[in-house]
Protein backbone atom coordinates (compact mmCIF):
# COMPACT_ATOMS: atom_id res chain seq x y z
CA UNK A 1 0.00 0.00 0.00
CA UNK A 2 1.21 3.49 -0.84
CA UNK A 3 -0.33 6.11 1.41
CA UNK A 4 0.75 9.70 0.83
CA UNK A 5 -0.40 13.17 1.80
CA UNK A 6 -0.29 15.71 -1.00
CA UNK A 7 -1.62 19.15 -1.83
CA UNK A 8 -5.28 19.18 -2.66
CA UNK A 9 -6.70 18.73 -6.16
CA UNK A 10 -9.78 20.60 -7.28
CA UNK A 11 -12.27 20.05 -10.05
CA UNK A 12 -12.46 23.48 -11.68
CA UNK A 13 -15.52 24.66 -13.61
CA UNK A 14 -14.60 25.04 -17.28
CA UNK A 15 -14.64 28.40 -19.00
CA UNK A 16 -16.99 26.94 -21.62
CA UNK A 17 -19.66 26.69 -18.93
CA UNK A 18 -22.67 24.39 -19.11
CA UNK A 19 -22.09 23.13 -22.63
CA UNK A 20 -18.80 21.55 -21.61
CA UNK A 21 -20.53 19.67 -18.76
CA UNK A 22 -22.71 17.66 -21.15
CA UNK A 23 -20.14 14.89 -21.19
CA UNK A 24 -20.91 14.26 -17.52
CA UNK A 25 -24.65 13.64 -18.07
CA UNK A 26 -26.10 10.62 -16.27
CA UNK A 27 -26.82 7.46 -18.29
CA UNK A 28 -29.98 7.92 -20.27
CA UNK A 29 -29.74 11.67 -20.23
CA UNK A 30 -28.94 11.82 -23.94
CA UNK A 31 -32.37 10.39 -24.77
CA UNK A 32 -34.03 13.14 -22.77
CA UNK A 33 -31.90 16.00 -24.08
CA UNK A 34 -34.63 17.55 -26.19
CA UNK A 35 -37.16 17.50 -23.37
CA UNK A 36 -34.65 18.89 -20.93
CA UNK A 37 -33.70 21.70 -23.28
CA UNK A 38 -37.31 22.61 -23.79
CA UNK A 39 -38.06 22.76 -20.08
CA UNK A 40 -34.83 24.43 -18.94
CA UNK A 41 -34.47 28.21 -18.68
CA UNK A 42 -33.18 29.75 -21.89
CA UNK A 43 -30.21 31.41 -20.24
CA UNK A 44 -29.11 29.32 -17.26
CA UNK A 45 -26.11 30.98 -15.59
CA UNK A 46 -22.78 29.24 -16.18
CA UNK A 47 -20.44 28.57 -13.25
CA UNK A 48 -17.87 31.29 -12.71
CA UNK A 49 -14.53 30.44 -14.36
CA UNK A 50 -12.02 29.08 -11.89
CA UNK A 51 -14.55 28.44 -9.09
CA UNK A 52 -14.25 24.93 -7.61
CA UNK A 53 -17.27 22.67 -8.17
CA UNK A 54 -15.85 19.89 -6.02
CA UNK A 55 -12.54 18.65 -4.76
CA UNK A 56 -10.63 15.37 -4.98
CA UNK A 57 -9.53 14.66 -1.42
CA UNK A 58 -8.24 11.09 -1.92
CA UNK A 59 -7.54 8.50 -4.60
CA UNK A 60 -8.06 4.77 -4.07
CA UNK A 61 -6.17 2.95 -6.81
CA UNK A 62 -7.41 4.82 -9.89
CA UNK A 63 -10.66 6.23 -8.51
CA UNK A 64 -11.16 9.61 -6.78
CA UNK A 65 -13.05 10.33 -3.59
CA UNK A 66 -14.69 13.74 -3.61
CA UNK A 67 -15.03 16.27 -0.82
CA UNK A 68 -18.79 16.36 -1.35
CA UNK A 69 -19.06 12.64 -0.54
CA UNK A 70 -16.89 13.06 2.55
CA UNK A 71 -18.85 16.05 3.83
CA UNK A 72 -22.19 14.33 3.34
CA UNK A 73 -21.03 11.24 5.23
CA UNK A 74 -19.57 13.39 8.03
CA UNK A 75 -22.96 15.07 8.47
CA UNK A 76 -24.67 11.67 8.73
CA UNK A 77 -22.14 10.32 11.24
CA UNK A 78 -22.33 13.51 13.32
CA UNK A 79 -26.09 13.19 13.56
CA UNK A 80 -25.80 9.53 14.61
CA UNK A 81 -23.17 10.27 17.28
CA UNK A 82 -25.28 13.06 18.75
CA UNK A 83 -28.33 10.80 18.81
CA UNK A 84 -26.34 8.24 20.85
CA UNK A 85 -25.01 10.92 23.18
CA UNK A 86 -21.39 10.25 22.19
CA UNK A 87 -19.03 13.20 22.48
CA UNK A 88 -17.86 14.41 19.08
CA UNK A 89 -14.14 14.32 18.32
CA UNK A 90 -12.39 17.24 16.70
CA UNK A 91 -13.37 18.01 13.13
CA UNK A 92 -10.00 16.82 11.83
CA UNK A 93 -10.25 13.48 13.63
CA UNK A 94 -13.82 12.91 12.46
CA UNK A 95 -12.86 13.69 8.86
CA UNK A 96 -9.99 11.20 9.07
CA UNK A 97 -12.16 8.43 10.52
CA UNK A 98 -14.94 8.92 8.00
CA UNK A 99 -12.47 9.11 5.12
CA UNK A 100 -10.99 5.77 6.18
CA UNK A 101 -14.44 4.21 5.84
CA UNK A 102 -15.01 5.82 2.45
CA UNK A 103 -11.70 4.45 1.19
CA UNK A 104 -12.54 0.94 2.40
CA UNK A 105 -15.98 1.25 0.80
CA UNK A 106 -14.40 2.24 -2.51
CA UNK A 107 -11.92 -0.64 -2.37
CA UNK A 108 -14.72 -3.15 -1.76
CA UNK A 109 -16.63 -1.85 -4.77
CA UNK A 110 -13.49 -2.22 -6.88
CA UNK A 111 -13.02 -5.80 -5.64
CA UNK A 112 -16.63 -6.58 -6.55
CA UNK A 113 -16.09 -5.16 -10.03
CA UNK A 114 -13.00 -7.31 -10.54
CA UNK A 115 -15.03 -10.37 -9.58
CA UNK A 116 -17.75 -9.48 -12.04
CA UNK A 117 -20.44 -8.87 -9.41
CA UNK A 118 -23.39 -7.07 -10.94
CA UNK A 119 -26.69 -5.92 -9.45
CA UNK A 120 -29.65 -5.67 -11.81
CA UNK A 121 -32.15 -2.82 -11.97
CA UNK A 122 -34.81 -5.27 -10.77
CA UNK A 123 -32.80 -6.05 -7.62
CA UNK A 124 -32.38 -2.34 -6.89
CA UNK A 125 -36.07 -1.68 -7.50
CA UNK A 126 -37.01 -4.53 -5.18
CA UNK A 127 -34.87 -3.07 -2.39
CA UNK A 128 -36.25 0.43 -2.99
CA UNK A 129 -39.82 -0.86 -3.10
CA UNK A 130 -39.25 -2.47 0.29
CA UNK A 131 -37.94 0.82 1.71
CA UNK A 132 -40.88 2.72 0.23
CA UNK A 133 -43.45 0.23 1.54
CA UNK A 134 -42.11 0.50 5.08
CA UNK A 135 -42.68 4.23 4.88
CA UNK A 136 -46.22 3.89 3.54
CA UNK A 137 -45.18 4.81 -0.01
CA UNK A 138 -45.05 3.28 -3.45
CA UNK A 139 -41.83 3.15 -5.44
CA UNK A 140 -43.21 5.88 -7.73
CA UNK A 141 -43.77 8.15 -4.71
CA UNK A 142 -40.30 7.63 -3.25
CA UNK A 143 -38.38 10.21 -5.35
CA UNK A 144 -40.69 13.06 -4.32
CA UNK A 145 -40.55 12.02 -0.66
CA UNK A 146 -36.75 11.97 -0.78
CA UNK A 147 -36.71 15.37 -2.45
CA UNK A 148 -38.84 16.76 0.39
CA UNK A 149 -36.10 15.64 2.82
CA UNK A 150 -33.36 17.25 0.73
CA UNK A 151 -32.13 13.96 -0.74
CA UNK A 152 -31.49 13.23 -4.40
CA UNK A 153 -33.27 10.10 -5.62
CA UNK A 154 -30.56 9.05 -8.08
CA UNK A 155 -27.87 9.43 -5.38
CA UNK A 156 -30.00 7.41 -2.95
CA UNK A 157 -30.55 4.73 -5.58
CA UNK A 158 -26.80 4.53 -6.13
CA UNK A 159 -26.23 4.12 -2.36
CA UNK A 160 -28.63 1.16 -2.28
CA UNK A 161 -26.96 -0.36 -5.32
CA UNK A 162 -23.53 -0.14 -3.69
CA UNK A 163 -24.84 -1.70 -0.48
CA UNK A 164 -26.25 -4.64 -2.46
CA UNK A 165 -22.97 -5.05 -4.35
CA UNK A 166 -20.91 -5.17 -1.14
CA UNK A 167 -23.35 -7.60 0.49
CA UNK A 168 -22.92 -9.93 -2.49
CA UNK A 169 -19.13 -9.48 -2.36
CA UNK A 170 -19.06 -10.48 1.31
CA UNK A 171 -21.28 -13.51 0.69
CA UNK A 172 -19.20 -14.62 -2.28
CA UNK A 173 -15.71 -13.84 -0.98
CA UNK A 174 -15.94 -14.33 2.78
CA UNK A 175 -19.09 -16.10 3.99
CA UNK A 176 -19.01 -18.86 1.36
CA UNK A 177 -15.52 -19.93 2.47
CA UNK A 178 -16.23 -20.23 6.20
CA UNK A 179 -16.37 -23.76 7.55
CA UNK A 180 -17.51 -24.86 11.01
CA UNK A 181 -16.48 -28.40 11.97
CA UNK A 182 -18.25 -30.79 14.37
CA UNK A 183 -15.14 -30.67 16.58
CA UNK A 184 -15.42 -26.86 16.87
CA UNK A 185 -19.07 -27.21 17.86
CA UNK A 186 -18.20 -29.80 20.53
CA UNK A 187 -15.45 -27.59 21.96
CA UNK A 188 -17.80 -24.59 21.99
CA UNK A 189 -20.42 -26.51 23.97
CA UNK A 190 -17.78 -27.78 26.39
CA UNK A 191 -16.57 -24.23 27.05
CA UNK A 192 -20.17 -23.13 27.53
CA UNK A 193 -20.79 -25.90 30.07
CA UNK A 194 -17.57 -25.05 31.92
CA UNK A 195 -18.16 -21.30 32.00
CA UNK A 196 -18.39 -19.99 35.55
CA UNK A 197 -21.96 -19.17 36.55
CA UNK A 198 -23.54 -20.93 33.60
CA UNK A 199 -24.28 -19.11 30.35
CA UNK A 200 -22.06 -16.08 31.01
CA UNK A 201 -22.17 -13.15 28.60
CA UNK A 202 -19.97 -10.08 28.34
CA UNK A 203 -20.82 -6.72 26.83
CA UNK A 204 -17.64 -5.44 25.25
CA UNK A 205 -16.23 -2.36 23.58
CA UNK A 206 -12.80 -2.04 22.03
CA UNK A 207 -10.25 0.36 20.62
CA UNK A 208 -7.98 -1.02 17.90
CA UNK A 209 -4.66 0.72 17.28
CA UNK A 210 -3.67 -0.65 13.91
CA UNK A 211 -0.35 -1.26 12.23
CA UNK A 212 0.02 -2.15 8.53
CA UNK A 213 0.44 -5.59 7.06
CA UNK A 214 4.12 -6.61 7.05
CA UNK A 215 4.75 -3.92 9.65
CA UNK A 216 8.33 -3.13 10.63
CA UNK A 217 9.39 -3.45 14.28
CA UNK A 218 9.39 0.34 14.49
CA UNK A 219 5.78 0.56 13.25
CA UNK A 220 4.68 -2.08 15.76
CA UNK A 221 6.51 -0.26 18.56
CA UNK A 222 4.84 3.05 17.69
CA UNK A 223 1.42 1.39 17.68
CA UNK A 224 2.16 -0.17 21.08
CA UNK A 225 3.21 3.21 22.49
CA UNK A 226 0.01 4.82 21.20
CA UNK A 227 -2.13 2.04 22.69
CA UNK A 228 -0.39 2.36 26.06
CA UNK A 229 -0.90 6.12 25.98
CA UNK A 230 -4.62 5.67 25.28
CA UNK A 231 -4.96 3.24 28.19
CA UNK A 232 -3.32 5.83 30.45
CA UNK A 233 -5.69 8.56 29.21
CA UNK A 234 -8.78 6.43 29.81
CA UNK A 235 -7.63 5.41 33.28
CA UNK A 236 -7.07 9.11 34.00
CA UNK A 237 -10.70 9.85 33.17
CA UNK A 238 -11.00 10.12 29.38
CA UNK A 239 -14.29 8.81 27.98
CA UNK A 240 -13.81 5.41 26.33
CA UNK A 241 -16.42 5.94 23.60
CA UNK A 242 -15.05 9.35 22.63
CA UNK A 243 -11.51 7.96 22.65
CA UNK A 244 -12.62 5.12 20.37
CA UNK A 245 -14.28 7.50 17.91
CA UNK A 246 -11.12 9.58 17.79
CA UNK A 247 -8.47 6.86 17.70
CA UNK A 248 -9.76 3.36 16.89
CA UNK A 249 -9.10 1.74 13.56
CA UNK A 250 -11.65 -1.00 14.25
CA UNK A 251 -14.99 -1.52 12.49
CA UNK A 252 -16.96 -0.15 15.47
CA UNK A 253 -14.95 3.05 15.90
CA UNK A 254 -17.76 5.42 14.96
CA UNK A 255 -20.09 3.55 17.35
CA UNK A 256 -17.81 4.39 20.26
CA UNK A 257 -16.07 1.03 19.90
CA UNK A 258 -19.16 -0.86 21.10
CA UNK A 259 -19.13 -4.53 20.06
CA UNK A 260 -22.13 -5.73 22.08
CA UNK A 261 -22.92 -8.89 24.04
CA UNK A 262 -20.75 -11.97 23.49
CA UNK A 263 -21.17 -15.34 25.18
CA UNK A 264 -18.13 -16.59 27.10
CA UNK A 265 -17.79 -19.54 24.76
CA UNK A 266 -17.85 -17.18 21.74
CA UNK A 267 -15.02 -14.92 22.87
CA UNK A 268 -12.25 -14.58 20.29
CA UNK A 269 -9.17 -16.55 21.32
CA UNK A 270 -7.34 -13.24 21.67
CA UNK A 271 -9.76 -12.07 24.38
CA UNK A 272 -10.63 -15.37 26.06
CA UNK A 273 -7.89 -15.16 28.70
CA UNK A 274 -8.39 -11.46 29.43
CA UNK A 275 -12.09 -10.60 29.48
CA UNK A 276 -13.07 -13.00 32.33
CA UNK A 277 -10.50 -11.28 34.59
CA UNK A 278 -12.04 -7.82 34.11
CA UNK A 279 -14.71 -6.22 36.27
CA UNK A 280 -17.49 -4.14 34.65
CA UNK A 281 -16.06 -0.75 33.76
CA UNK A 282 -12.46 -1.96 33.60
CA UNK A 283 -10.24 -1.93 30.52
CA UNK A 284 -7.47 -4.29 29.51
CA UNK A 285 -3.86 -3.57 28.79
CA UNK A 286 -3.12 -3.50 25.04
CA UNK A 287 -3.52 -6.98 23.50
CA UNK A 288 -1.48 -7.58 20.36
CA UNK A 289 -3.23 -9.21 17.43
CA UNK A 290 -2.68 -9.72 13.72
CA UNK A 291 -3.64 -6.19 12.74
CA UNK A 292 -2.84 -4.12 15.80
CA UNK A 293 -3.27 -3.63 19.53
CA UNK A 294 -6.71 -4.14 21.09
CA UNK A 295 -7.87 -2.28 24.19
CA UNK A 296 -10.95 -4.06 25.52
CA UNK A 297 -13.50 -2.61 27.92
CA UNK A 298 -15.90 -4.82 29.86
CA UNK A 299 -19.03 -2.68 29.82
CA UNK A 300 -21.26 -5.20 31.59
CA UNK A 301 -21.56 -8.87 32.49
CA UNK A 302 -24.53 -11.13 33.02
CA UNK A 303 -25.15 -14.77 33.92
CA UNK A 304 -28.07 -16.51 32.32
CA UNK A 305 -29.73 -19.82 32.95
CA UNK A 306 -27.87 -23.12 32.65
CA UNK A 307 -26.97 -23.89 29.07
CA UNK A 308 -29.71 -26.53 28.73
CA UNK A 309 -32.60 -24.30 29.91
CA UNK A 310 -33.96 -20.94 28.87
CA UNK A 311 -36.75 -18.45 29.50
CA UNK A 312 -38.39 -17.78 26.18
CA UNK A 313 -40.56 -14.84 25.21
CA UNK A 314 -43.02 -14.59 22.35
CA UNK A 315 -43.11 -10.97 21.24
CA UNK A 316 -44.20 -8.79 18.37
CA UNK A 317 -42.47 -5.52 17.66
CA UNK A 318 -42.58 -2.47 15.42
CA UNK A 319 -39.22 -0.98 14.47
CA UNK A 320 -39.16 2.58 13.19
CA UNK A 321 -35.78 3.57 11.79
CA UNK A 322 -34.88 7.11 10.73
CA UNK A 323 -34.36 7.39 7.01
CA UNK A 324 -34.08 10.05 4.30
CA UNK A 325 -37.82 10.79 4.52
CA UNK A 326 -38.30 10.49 8.32
CA UNK A 327 -35.79 11.68 10.93
CA UNK A 328 -35.26 10.28 14.43
CA UNK A 329 -37.73 12.60 16.16
CA UNK A 330 -40.41 11.95 13.55
CA UNK A 331 -39.85 8.22 14.04
CA UNK A 332 -40.50 8.64 17.77
CA UNK A 333 -43.69 10.61 17.12
CA UNK A 334 -44.91 7.89 14.74
CA UNK A 335 -44.17 5.21 17.36
CA UNK A 336 -46.24 7.10 19.94
CA UNK A 337 -49.08 7.57 17.45
CA UNK A 338 -49.15 3.90 16.49
CA UNK A 339 -49.21 2.82 20.14
CA UNK A 340 -52.24 5.04 20.81
CA UNK A 341 -54.03 3.71 17.73
CA UNK A 342 -53.41 0.09 18.76
CA UNK A 343 -54.60 0.72 22.33
CA UNK A 344 -57.74 2.48 21.08
CA UNK A 345 -58.56 -0.38 18.72
CA UNK A 346 -58.15 1.63 15.52
CA UNK A 347 -55.62 -0.91 14.24
CA UNK A 348 -54.21 -4.19 15.48
CA UNK A 349 -50.58 -4.43 16.54
CA UNK A 350 -49.91 -6.98 13.78
CA UNK A 351 -51.44 -4.80 11.09
CA UNK A 352 -49.50 -1.75 12.30
CA UNK A 353 -46.28 -3.79 12.08
CA UNK A 354 -47.11 -4.92 8.55
CA UNK A 355 -47.71 -1.36 7.42
CA UNK A 356 -44.99 0.53 9.25
CA UNK A 357 -42.23 -1.67 10.73
CA UNK A 358 -38.76 -1.32 9.24
CA UNK A 359 -37.68 -4.81 10.30
CA UNK A 360 -37.57 -6.69 6.97
CA UNK A 361 -37.53 -10.07 8.72
CA UNK A 362 -40.73 -9.64 10.74
CA UNK A 363 -42.82 -6.84 9.23
CA UNK A 364 -44.51 -9.13 6.74
CA UNK A 365 -45.72 -11.44 9.53
CA UNK A 366 -47.06 -8.72 11.77
CA UNK A 367 -43.82 -8.05 13.65
CA UNK A 368 -43.83 -11.60 15.05
CA UNK A 369 -40.43 -12.56 16.48
CA UNK A 370 -41.80 -15.92 17.62
CA UNK A 371 -40.51 -17.75 20.69
CA UNK A 372 -36.94 -17.16 21.76
CA UNK A 373 -34.66 -15.81 24.47
CA UNK A 374 -33.96 -12.12 24.94
CA UNK A 375 -30.27 -12.66 24.17
CA UNK A 376 -31.09 -12.75 20.47
CA UNK A 377 -32.30 -9.13 20.67
CA UNK A 378 -30.50 -5.80 21.18
CA UNK A 379 -29.72 -5.11 24.88
CA UNK A 380 -32.36 -2.34 25.11
CA UNK A 381 -35.14 -4.94 24.73
CA UNK A 382 -34.35 -6.88 27.91
CA UNK A 383 -35.48 -4.42 30.63
CA UNK A 384 -38.54 -3.45 28.58
CA UNK A 385 -39.77 -6.98 27.88
CA UNK A 386 -39.08 -8.27 31.40
CA UNK A 387 -41.33 -5.56 32.86
CA UNK A 388 -44.28 -6.33 30.57
CA UNK A 389 -47.28 -8.46 31.45
CA UNK A 390 -48.64 -10.81 28.81
CA UNK A 391 -50.63 -8.85 26.15
CA UNK A 392 -49.17 -5.54 27.38
CA UNK A 393 -47.68 -3.05 24.90
CA UNK A 394 -44.57 -1.11 25.82
CA UNK A 395 -43.97 2.59 25.54
CA UNK A 396 -41.73 3.49 22.58
CA UNK A 397 -38.09 2.95 23.55
CA UNK A 398 -34.81 3.96 21.92
CA UNK A 399 -32.50 1.38 20.37
CA UNK A 400 -29.35 2.04 18.31
CA UNK A 401 -31.20 1.80 14.99
CA UNK A 402 -34.24 3.90 15.90
CA UNK A 403 -37.42 3.55 18.00
CA UNK A 404 -39.24 0.35 18.89
CA UNK A 405 -42.55 -0.79 20.39
CA UNK A 406 -43.00 -4.29 21.80
CA UNK A 407 -46.03 -6.42 22.64
CA UNK A 408 -45.49 -9.43 24.92
CA UNK A 409 -47.60 -12.29 23.56
CA UNK A 410 -46.37 -15.03 25.93
CA UNK A 411 -43.63 -16.24 28.26
CA UNK A 412 -42.37 -19.75 29.16
CA UNK A 413 -39.48 -21.75 30.61
CA UNK A 414 -38.19 -24.39 28.23
CA UNK A 415 -35.50 -27.01 27.88
CA UNK A 416 -33.09 -26.56 25.01
CA UNK A 417 -32.54 -29.70 23.00
CA UNK A 418 -29.07 -30.86 22.04
CA UNK A 419 -29.84 -30.14 18.40
CA UNK A 420 -30.83 -26.57 19.29
CA UNK A 421 -27.64 -26.11 21.31
CA UNK A 422 -25.55 -27.37 18.40
CA UNK A 423 -27.35 -25.08 15.97
CA UNK A 424 -26.76 -22.07 18.23
CA UNK A 425 -23.12 -23.08 18.61
CA UNK A 426 -22.78 -23.28 14.83
CA UNK A 427 -24.28 -19.79 14.43
CA UNK A 428 -22.02 -18.31 17.12
CA UNK A 429 -18.86 -19.85 15.64
CA UNK A 430 -19.85 -18.82 12.12
CA UNK A 431 -20.50 -15.23 13.22
CA UNK A 432 -17.17 -15.02 15.05
CA UNK A 433 -15.30 -16.33 12.02
CA UNK A 434 -17.26 -14.02 9.75
CA UNK A 435 -16.29 -10.97 11.81
CA UNK A 436 -12.62 -11.98 11.94
CA UNK A 437 -12.31 -12.94 8.27
CA UNK A 438 -14.20 -9.88 7.03
CA UNK A 439 -11.78 -7.68 8.97
CA UNK A 440 -8.87 -9.56 7.45
CA UNK A 441 -10.38 -9.25 3.96
CA UNK A 442 -10.66 -5.46 4.33
CA UNK A 443 -7.15 -5.32 5.72
CA UNK A 444 -5.89 -7.26 2.69
CA UNK A 445 -7.63 -4.86 0.30
CA UNK A 446 -5.95 -1.92 2.01
CA UNK A 447 -2.50 -3.50 2.00
CA UNK A 448 -2.64 -4.14 -1.76
CA UNK A 449 -4.10 -0.76 -2.73
CA UNK A 450 -2.46 2.42 -3.98
CA UNK A 451 -3.92 5.21 -1.87
CA UNK A 452 -3.26 8.93 -1.92
CA UNK A 453 -4.77 11.31 0.62
CA UNK A 454 -4.53 14.99 -0.16
CA UNK A 455 -3.93 17.58 2.54
CA UNK A 456 -7.38 19.11 2.10
CA UNK A 457 -8.95 15.87 3.35
CA UNK A 458 -7.93 16.90 6.87
CA UNK A 459 -9.03 20.53 6.58
CA UNK A 460 -12.53 21.62 7.53
CA UNK A 461 -12.40 24.62 5.16
CA UNK A 462 -12.20 23.43 1.60
CA UNK A 463 -11.22 26.88 0.40
CA UNK A 464 -8.35 27.26 2.84
CA UNK A 465 -4.65 27.13 2.08
CA UNK A 466 -3.17 23.92 0.69
CA UNK A 467 -1.70 21.55 3.23
CA UNK A 468 1.56 19.69 2.91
Amino acid sequence: MIFTVMAKTRIISPILGIAALAAFALPGAAHAQTAQTASAPASAPAPLPGRPLDEVIAVANDQPILASALNQRIAEVTQALRARGTALPTEEVLRRQVLERLITHKLQLQAADRQGIRISADQINEALSSIAARNGLTLAELPKALEAQGRNYLAFRQEIKEQLIIQQLVRQTVASKIQVTPTEIDHYLQRQDNASGGNVEYRLAQILVTFPANATPDQVAKAREKAQALVAQIKAGADFAATAVANSGGPHALEGGMIGWIKAASLPTLFAGVVPTLKPGEISAPIVGVGGFHIVKLVDKRSGLPANTATEYHIRHILLKPNPIRDLEQSKVLAETLRKQVLSGEISFAEAAKQYSNDPNSAGIGGDLEWGTLQRLPPAFEPVVKNLAVDQISQPFKIPSGWDIVKLVGKRRSNVTQAQREHRAYQAIFQRKMTEQLAEFKRSLRSQAYIQVFASAHAGDQNGADGT
